[in-house]
């Protein structure tokens, strides 16, 4: 995937995350943005955090702005970053989750879990007011246009453009104003499509209810990952190393490992053990080399270490452990750097000649 200048997008993301009822809410929130940080850092984005809104976007110097709640995650790998792609060759002021809130006699509402601005037009708009949800104003607005289907519900249309008719509401919603705005100055708001909808991740922890419902694809996911996902072919790193060693320390996901030892021993390593199981009876047996094979999970322990030879030449590839969707809202930063921090000073105090490849690391510098 290209990366996107950093000069045309930035991520803005809104913490309003002390305004959450349940201190677990806060605690797994703050685990999802810690790691939504590091994936967009590593992809080679910006990121700047305020409570303002407002504020992020005046003091901007890019093209565009995804602002995003940091209850809101992208998942499957790439593809939300592709489809942020697709939507920047578009001409459009405003793209996002745009909700028709007429049944409860409200004005459209912009989801603040996620939506994108180009700066262009707001600069030229003189930086407005995004707009926040405002009860019991009277106001007069001019009715936007929507399509019949929705995307799910009443309440989702699949595209909105500015109308003619007049309409008195009685409340306000979030991103009034620049919905508003857009239909002002006939400029265009694009709602998310499925391409944009199905890779990312939005856990409503504003209501509990809510969350507590969401956020069982948490779980599903740890799971899944920790028992059922397994890599078949090459996922690792290409970061250009082109020594040999003696020794690997490589987790069960791939053989690009076979152009770096010509004699020793490659010890696989995993916390799921059905992985172990598959590179066990899949992995491409090389003259010279022996295989092991280590059920461990590198977050909660060093039992690793006790499988090393301290006197070979040693390559550890610790890929994305400690910086993995499929673990990172179950363990928090702090838990994530502790271990990968005491994991690196234990291999290096018993390993003399020993380098250590990351392919993205917990961070605490974001």
């Amino acid at each position: 995937m290209k990366i996107v200048d950093p000069k045309k997008i930035a991520f803005c993301i809104v913490d309003d995350i002390e305004t959450y009822a349940d201190e677990k809410i806060k605690q797994t929130v703050r685990n999802l943005c810690d790691f939504t940080i590091s994936n967009l850092h590593t992809k080679g984005y910006p990121v700047f955090v305020g409570n303002d809104e407002n504020e992020l976007l005046r003091n901007l110097d890019h093209e565009y702005a995804v602002v995003m709640s940091p209850g809101t995650e992208y998942i499957n790998g790439f593809a939300f970053f592709e489809a942020l792609d697709a939507l920047l060759e578009k001409e459009f002021f405003i793209a996002g989750h745009v909700l028709d809130r007429t049944m409860y006699d409200a004005y459209y509402e912009l989801h603040h879990q996620c939506y994108v601005v180009n700066m262009a037009h707001y600069n030229a708009l003189r930086c407005p007011t995004v707009g926040s949800l405002e009860q019991g104003i009277l106001h007069i607005q001019t009715q936007p246009i929507r399509s019949v289907e929705n995307y799910h519900d009443n309440y989702t249309p699949r595209f909105v453009f500015a109308g003619t008719n007049k309409q008195e509401y009685s409340h306000r919603c979030h991103g009034w104003n620049l919905l508003k705005l857009a239909f002002e100055n006939n400029l265009s708001v694009i709602v998310f499509d499925e391409t944009i909808r199905n890779n990312k991740k939005h856990y409503y922890p504003e209501s509990p209810k809510d969350f507590f419902e969401e956020a069982k694809y948490i779980q599903e996911k740890f799971n899944y990952c920790k028992e059922e996902f397994v890599h078949t072919d090459n996922t690792e790193w290409t970061n250009g190393i082109t020594e040999t060693y003696e020794q690997l320390v490589v987790p069960a996901s791939g053989t690009l490992y076979l152009d770096l030892i010509e004699r020793g021993t490659v010890v696989f390593y995993d916390y799921n053990q059905r992985a172990l199981d598959y590179w066990k009876e899949h992995c491409p047996a090389k003259e010279g080399v022996e295989y092991k094979f280590v059920h461990t999970n590198l977050l909660e322990e060093l039992s690793i270490v006790d499988h090393v030879d301290s006197k070979a030449k040693t390559l550890v590839n610790l890929s994305n452990v400690f910086c993995y969707e499929g673990t990172a809202a179950v363990y928090g930063l702090s838990h994530r750097l502790n271990a990968q921090n005491s994991l690196v000073e234990a291999l290096k105090s018993k390993v003399k000649k020993i380098d250590i490849n990351f392919t993205m690391k917990a961070d605490a510098g974001h």
